[in-house]
C-alpha cells in the first residue's frame, strides 16, 4: 500500500514541531524566530510564493494558481499556552493543534510542489503569531485581502477535530465524529481596575484589593451562561440521524429537550466546549509595599460568549458589577461570535469527501469551534469559514487543544490537506 501513501519527510515534520515549542504568547523576537524557522525547513515553499508581513509578524505566502477555481485560503496562528509538553516516545510527540495543522499543511503543499503542482486557483497561507492575544496579525491580513476582493472557495483553519470520545451512546459502535467548525464564540478581555488610594489612607477608606474581590465575587455568582444556539442545535440534529432511537429522540428536537440535556450534561466537556459560555478571571495586579494593604490593584479577565449572546449584555454585567464596588471597567478588545458558514456547496462537499476518504464511517457534523481560531477574521470574505484539523483527538487533548503526533497521524493528515490543495 505504500505507492498510495502521501510523501512525507516525517523526521522533518517531528523536528519541527519540537523546534516550535519555545514559542507560547507573542513577542517581536519569538515571531521572528518563528518565520526564521518556517523558511528554513519549508524552502521550497517560500521560494515558490510572494510572502508579506502584516501587523506583529503575521505571514502571508500569495501562490498564483491556474484561475480555473476560486482561491484557497489556509490559515491558522501559531502561538499556543502550551510550552514543552511531555513526549510518550521519541517517535510520538505531544503538540498544539493549530502547530500540527500548520505543519502537516507545509508538508502536503511541499511534497506537491516538487511534482509540479500548480493550485488551481490562487493560493493564499495567512500565519498569525498572536492569535491568543488579540489577532491583530490575522485582522489585518483579512482586511487586506477584503480590500483586494479576494472571493476564495473556502477559507480553512484549524479547531474541528475527529474523536471518539464525544457522544459516544449517539454513535454507531466504533464511528468517530468528526465536528466541523463553521462558528466560533465571541470573545472579550478587559481589566476591572480600582482606584487607587494614598498609603496613608485611614482604615475607613475603601481598599483597591477589596473593591476588586467584590466586584469578582458579583461577577462569579453567574459565571458561565449555557444555551443552545443554531449551529449546536444543527450539531446535535445531525447527530441524531445516526443515533439509535431512543438516544435519538432525546436528541433530535434538542429545542424540546435542551433543558433535560442542560441537567444531563452539566458535568461533562461537551457542555463547556459546544453550550457554555463563561467569564474566566485571568489575572490580578496590585501596587504597593509588602505586608501592608494595596494601594492599587487590577483584576484582568476573559469572557467567551455563544453566538446567539452579544457581547453587550456581558459589558453590561460587568460594568454593573464594577459600579457596585467602586471600581472602572477597561476593555482591551472584543470580538463578537462570527456569523456561521453555510453547510452546503462545493466546499463543504469538497471538505466532508476529504474527512469520509480518511476517517472510515465518519459522523461529519457542524459545531461551534470550542477554541480561538483566526477564523472569525475572514467572515467576512463569501461565508465559507470551516475549521477543521485531520487529527483523531482524546476527550482530554480534546479539552487542552493538543493532538498526538506519530507517523500514522501525519500520514493522514498530509492526505487530507493534498485533497484540499488539489480543490
Amino acid at each position: 500500500m505504500s505507492e498510495f501513501l502521501a510523501p512525507l519527510d516525517d523526521r522533518r515534520a517531528k523536528d519541527t514541531l519540537r523546534a516550535l515549542e519555545f514559542y507560547t504568547a507573542y513577542t517581536p523576537e519569538g515571531a521572528a524566530r518563528v518565520a526564521a524557522l518556517l523558511r528554513e525547513r519549508y524552502p521550497t515553499v517560500f521560494a515558490r510564493s510572494e510572502q508579506k508581513t502584516f501587523s506583529n509578524g503575521a505571514l502571508l505566502l500569495e501562490m498564483p494558481g491556474a484561475n480555473i477555481t476560486d482561491p484557497l485560503v489556509f490559515v491558522s496562528h501559531l502561538d499556543s499556552l502550551h510550552g514543552r509538553l511531555a513526549h510518550a516516545t521519541p517517535d510520538t510527540l505531544q503538540a498544539p493543534l493549530q502547530r500540527a495543522h500548520v505543519v502537516a499543511l507545509l508538508e502536503a503543499l511541499d511534497a506537491l510542489l516538487l511534482n509540479g503542482y500548480r493550485p488551481g486557483g490562487d493560493l493564499y497561507l495567512a500565519f498569525s503569531m498572536d492569535g491568543l492575544s488579540g489577532g491583530a496579525g490575522a485582522r489585518a491580513i483579512a482586511e487586506y485581502l477584503a480590500k483586494r476582493k479576494i472571493s476564495p472557495c473556502f477559507v480553512l483553519d484549524h479547531g474541528g477535530y475527529a474523536t471518539h470520545a464525544a457522544f459516544c451512546r449517539y454513535l454507531p459502535p466504533g464511528a468517530p465524529l468528526a465536528l466541523i467548525g463553521v462558528t466560533e464564540k465571541g470573545w472579550l478581555e478587559g481589566r476591572l481596575i480600582a482606584p487607587a488610594v494614598p498609603s496613608e489612607g485611614s482604615r475607613a477608606t475603601p481598599r483597591p484589593l477589596n473593591a476588586l474581590l467584590r466586584s469578582g465575587g458579583l461577577i462569579s455568582r453567574r459565571p458561565s451562561h449555557t444555551s443552545l444556539c443554531r449551529t449546536s442545535g444543527q450539531m446535535l440534529a445531525a447527530i441524531a440521524r445516526h443515533a439509535p432511537l431512543f438516544p435519538r429522540m432525546l436528541i433530535g428536537h434538542p429545542r424540546l429537550t435542551f433543558p433535560l440535556l442542560r441537567v444531563l450534561w452539566r458535568k461533562r466537556a461537551i457542555m463547556a466546549q459546544f453550550f457554555t459560555g463563561e467569564w474566566t478571571a485571568t489575572g490580578i495586579r496590585v501596587q504597593g509595599e509588602p505586608y501592608r494593604s494595596p494601594v492599587a490593584a487590577e483584576l484582568s479577565f476573559a469572557v467567551q460568549t455563544m453566538p446567539g449572546r452579544r457581547l453587550q449584555w456581558w459589558k453590561r454585567r460587568l460594568r454593573t458589577a464594577a459600579a457596585r464596588a467602586g471600581a472602572t471597567l477597561e476593555i482591551a478588545f472584543e470580538h463578537e461570535a462570527s456569523a456561521p458558514s453555510q453547510t452546503r456547496g462545493e466546499a463543504w462537499i469538497a471538505l466532508v469527501t476529504a474527512v469520509e476518504i480518511l476517517f472510515e464511517r465518519a459522523v461529519i457534523v457542524p459545531c461551534v469551534c470550542p477554541g480561538i481560531t483566526d477564523g472569525r477574521f475572514y467572515s467576512g470574505l463569501k461565508g465559507k469559514v470551516y475549521r477543521f484539523s485531520p487529527f483523531l483527538l482524546g476527550g482530554e487533548e480534546a479539552l487542552r487543544g493538543e493532538c498526538t503526533v506519530d507517523s500514522d497521524a501525519l500520514q493522514t493528515a498530509v492526505q487530507f490537506f493534498r485533497q484540499m490543495l488539489s480543490v
